[in-house]
């Protein structure tokens, strides 16, 4: 019997070196004959601490990225060998599912078409076969609202449940090359002068990177993370998924669970209080006193988005505006900065929490254009009176009609 079947630690070992070494340029084939018995007993759990593991290497994320395809190509017929998890309709992995399950519907329906404008024999046939196919890939956009829900929600929660959590910033650089791809294709699409060649490479990758998350969501992650997710926490997930939304599904209908205690009580300087209670609860900010409700009004009703992060980069707070930029959850709290953003953006991150730590800045601007709005985002240290740093806050607003105020108002209208 092979030492790798009862053995984890040494499995997972030698697949880890198998990956680290593919990505170095060793022969294929040698490292395939040197860690097959690994490879033949793999399971899905390996393959996210592998990844895990490959990650705080601190390789270059396209490496990164290309190695674990020509891994995964490798571990194939022994992923699929173990199969996907069975769920209920509305367990939160078994609607990220079933949207899987509608994308690859959509995605079925667009290879005639890449056929038939390939062999187009009219301009007016090639025009209409690129009209049709630019309309169906506008229609992805809805898809983002599957990959917002894994970004904001699952993978907090995951992170907080599974210590060797880091494959998860491997993924959000898939979904950030997805969005990216679909622009490119979209502009191409729209050219007037269609660039066939590259649309045909567009296409090809799109469909790549999509089949490429929907397996490594359904034979990797998902059954991973069924077992390491306490079950009580997947309603949470649902019930935040609300105001996020879904993707070609109709809004699924909830079964209210049993809240715990918990949430209906807090101590409070040593008393416990219900939510009633502290909403009453005075406080004094040296300019006047307001309840806990009326300060979360306040918050709430300013033309911003506010979020705070704590001295150890830690998300303490975010306002909750009727209309918000970007997308948060509950599931954010507690999460450090670095995991809310994708890995290929976290350097800016952590430069900037370094020039607030030091003292080198006090603040700084950025500003974005984004589905037809100019955004602008403000990041601010938060110093105490002795001027120790206390984290920051990031307030991001939209200036699109601000923008294009002139003269004076005096009067209401």
């Amino acid at each position: 019997m092979s030492e790798f079947i009862n053995n984890n630690a040494a499995r997972i070992d030698s697949l880890f070196q198998f990956c680290l070494d593919l990505i170095n340029g060793k022969n294929g084939k040698e490292l395939i004959s040197t860690h097959q018995e690994a490879i033949d007993h793999l399971c899905p759990n390996d393959i996210i601490q592998v990844v895990h593991r490959l990650v705080e290497e601190d390789l270059p994320m396209e490496d990164l990225k290309i190695g674990i395809n020509k891994s995964l190509n490798v571990f194939h017929n022994a992923i699929i060998d173990h199969e996907t998890p069975e769920l209920e309709p509305n367990h939160f992995l078994g609607i990220l599912m079933r949207e899987n399950g509608e994308l690859e519907k959509r995605l079925v329906e667009i290879k005639p078409l890449v056929k038939s404008f390939n062999k187009a024999q009219t301009e007016e046939q090639l025009k209409n076969d690129l009209q049709e196919i630019r309309y169906r890939i506008e229609e992805f956009a809805e898809f983002e609202k599957h990959y917002l829900r894994k970004e904001n929600i699952f993978f907090p929660y995951f992170e907080n449940q599974y210590p060797e959590y880091k494959c998860l910033g491997v993924m959000w650089s898939i979904h950030d090359d997805i969005r990216r791809i679909r622009k490119e294709l979209l502009q191409a699409l729209a050219t007037e002068q269609a660039d066939l060649k590259l649309i045909n490479k567009l296409i090809g990758d799109l469909f790549f990177l999509k089949y490429t998350i929907i397996f490594r969501e359904e034979y990797l992650l998902f059954p991973v993370a069924l077992n390491a997710v306490s079950s009580d926490l997947w309603d949470e997930m649902n019930q935040q998924s609300m105001e996020v939304g879904f993707s070609f599904i109709d809004p699924p209908v909830f079964t209210p669970g049993r809240k715990s205690k918990k949430s209906k009580s807090f101590s409070f300087e040593g008393k416990e209080l219900d939510a009633k209670q502290l909403g009453n609860t005075l406080l004094n900010f040296d300019t006047g006193l307001m309840s806990l409700d009326q300060a979360m009004m306040l918050l709430n009703h300013l033309p911003v988005d506010i979020t705070m992060i704590d001295e150890n980069d830690r998300v303490r707070f975010f306002s909750n505006p009727k209309d918000r930029f970007f997308t948060r959850s509950k599931a954010i709290i507690g999460r450090t900065v670095q995991n809310c953003h994708p890995p290929e953006s976290v350097h800016i991150v952590d430069e900037l929490l370094k020039a607030f730590k030091s003292g080198e800045k006090d603040s700084e601007p950025f500003w974005i254009q984004m589905q037809g709005r100019f955004i602008l985002i403000q990041y601010f240290a938060l110093r105490d009176d002795e001027g120790s740093y206390k984290g920051c806050i990031e307030v991001s607003q939209d200036l699109t009609e601000l923008k294009t105020l002139e003269g004076e108002k005096r009067l209401m209208e």
